[in-house]
């Protein structure tokens, strides 16, 4: 019975995982004047649930960011961005 019992977890929590579906977006940003503020963007975005990695380039204007779309969503992401002080460019 506990064996099975351990089986039956471990089904579950598979079964959980395969249903993560993991999306990369690419977000502009406006706003960033300095070398440091592309890393208050990334720190922000990395706070939220379900992102995996948050990587700006300050020359381009914009952050790629992996994330599990079944945690978070693009307004989430957007709002990181502009709780980092800066405005996601349209």
């Amino acid at each position: 019975m506990k064996t099975s019992s351990i089986v039956f977890a471990f089904a579950l929590a598979s079964s959980t995982a395969a249903l993560a579906n993991v999306k990369t977006d690419t977000i502009k940003v406006s706003g960033w004047k300095c070398e440091k503020c592309p890393a208050k963007t990334e720190a922000k975005l990395r706070q939220v649930n379900g992102v995996e990695s948050a990587s700006a380039d300050r020359e381009k204007g914009q952050v790629i960011v992996k994330y599990d779309d079944t945690k978070t969503k693009p307004a989430d992401l957007e709002k990181a961005v502009a709780d980092s002080g800066f405005a996601v460019a349209k």
